[in-house]
């Protein structure tokens, strides 16, 4: 197992790409932080742990484009303005970048991002009842998968990196999504499933860095070359899956709860969200 140090940054002589696989010339080649420094509130990874690498400058370009406005988004208030945690320093710093980056989604700062909709609802023969709804700033799910997608390559490429050959390796088979959720419903019948169901597979990565608004978890099935995954962003959002062998990973999801929704009228449904009990958390222990 390649468990990560609290206080000491690796990194990495590597000749080719961590995310592409291409050889790294002088033109090509830029210092890449997997875990990007601004991804995290200010200072949270001063004296931490993280992974520094070579990419090409394509890749590079592409994960900082995914990393500025994710970053703003993970780090803002619920709905209610509640956050994950009770940190002033990573609040205010939230609120900077609400105001300094741009929504991908809504094309807005992402500050005045908020979701706004409202449902219509017949009452009987009285007439029909609105309601509305606020969410917070939302993200495209294949945005938040794309960039979860980045930082596993570059963790698996650092626990297959040859030192003679100064190169690391890529995984076989396909990277398999189950769900990016906000703090409110870790607690899910999908992410309870998923903690179960992969709990005692051996662990290869476990790291908790910048003052835990970081953490990565990647363990390995027992018996298939499949390996789950595990990412929480900004004690803000998770994001789980797995990658290499599709038919071991679609058995193990096979066995998962579906989720209940709630139809209200025509066209709307809804679920209730559940958050975690903390005592019960097992998703990034050994």
């Amino acid at each position: 197992m390649n468990e990560i140090p609290s206080s000491k940054a690796i990194e990495l002589k590597n000749n080719t790409c961590v995310y592409c696989g291409i050889v790294l010339t002088q033109d090509t080649s830029t210092k890449e932080h997997v875990i990007a420094r601004h991804f995290v509130p200010k200072g949270k990874l001063q004296g931490s742990w993280n992974l520094i690498v070579k990419a090409c400058k394509h890749c590079n370009g592409k994960k900082c484009d995914l990393e500025d406005d994710i970053s703003a988004i993970t780090m803002q208030p619920d709905a209610y303005g509640r956050y994950g945690h009770d940190d002033a320093v990573a609040a205010s710093e939230g609120e900077r970048k609400g105001q300094g980056s741009r929504s991908r989604y809504t094309g807005k700062v992402v500050k005045n991002s908020l979701e706004n909709m409202t449902v219509e609802m017949p009452l009987g023969k009285v007439g029909t009842i609105s309601v509305d709804f606020v969410a917070p700033p939302q993200v495209r799910q294949e945005r938040l998968f794309c960039l979860a997608r980045f930082q596993l390559m570059g963790f698996f490429y650092w626990i297959t990196f040859d030192e003679s050959s100064r190169c690391g390796g890529f995984w076989t088979g396909g990277f398999w999504t189950v769900q990016a959720v906000r703090r409110s419903d870790w607690g899910n019948q999908v992410q309870r499933a998923f903690m179960d169901a992969v709990v005692q597979w051996e662990p290869r990565v476990l790291g908790c860095t910048a003052d835990e608004f970081y953490k990565v978890a990647m363990k390995r099935h027992p018996d298939a070359d499949c390996w789950s995954w595990a990412l929480e962003w900004n004690k803000s959002f998770r994001l789980v899956g797995f990658f290499g062998n599709h038919q071991a990973a679609k058995d193990v999801v096979s066995r998962f709860p579906r989720l209940e929704f709630h139809k209200v009228v025509q066209g709307w449904s809804f679920r209730r969200e559940t958050p975690l009990d903390e005592s019960k958390d097992r998703l990034f222990i050994n």
